[in-house]
């Protein structure tokens, strides 16, 4: 009788973790997915970013968002020299931001900091930015080794996916459109909520 009542309770807590887990891949798979494509000095993005974070705060458990930085960027010999839109200052800016992006599955903490370095004075210096996200990282062995070289490379083949003529672009749900793109820099908020409303049925209190 023990040995039965043992494996139920097993039994029971193996279904209570696959109905978790189900819960969990069904709310992810109802997000809307984002990707960003920007450039850490580029002014354009630095603009895009005052509305990426109010709306993030906002929205953030609708939201997927993959940050790219790379832009109009480009490697040569695998990633041993990059050319970047705004010189070798956004080559470093960039690979820092993918750096500390890295670091963490905490989309909060990586839109908190993307959006604290892009206006930060010192594009060289994460301490403020990483203190403000709440973020523990060793960004200068990313920096400095290969796990750096290895995510701008990432980035790029991102970023080649969509081939932009403008940075930032917006990319949702993985397909490029060019109205949704033009309707995002004019309002982000009001793009992100249009397309929330068509995937997934909103509590009557969000996008209002």
């Amino acid at each position: 009788m023990l040995k039965f009542i043992i494996v139920l309770c097993i039994f029971s807590t193996l279904n209570c973790s696959l109905a978790e887990q189900t819960s969990r891949d069904k709310r992810q798979a109802e997000k809307l997915h984002i990707t960003l494509l920007y450039e850490s000095l580029c002014p354009d993005s630095r603009n895009f970013m005052r509305q990426l974070g109010p709306v993030h705060e906002e929205l953030g458990e609708y939201i997927d968002i993959a940050l790219v930085p790379f832009g109009k960027s480009a490697s040569e010999e695998n990633g041993a020299l990059f050319h970047c839109q705004h010189g070798p200052a956004e080559c470093e800016g960039n690979r820092l931001q993918s750096c500390v992006i890295s670091s963490t599955n905490n989309q909060a903490i990586q839109v908190k900091f993307v959006v604290c370095q892009m206006f930060a004075l010192d594009y060289a210096n994460a301490d403020k930015c990483t203190n403000e996200a709440g973020l523990l990282t060793d960004v200068e062995h990313c920096m400095k080794t290969p796990t750096g070289t290895k995510l701008q490379l990432e980035a790029e083949q991102i970023t080649k996916l969509y081939r932009p003529s403008f940075v930032p672009t917006i990319v949702y749900n993985h397909v490029f459109d060019q109205q949704l793109q033009d309707k995002s820099l004019r309002n982000f908020r009001s793009t992100v909520c249009y397309l929330l409303r068509q995937q997934i049925s909103l509590p009557p209190t969000v996008c209002q």
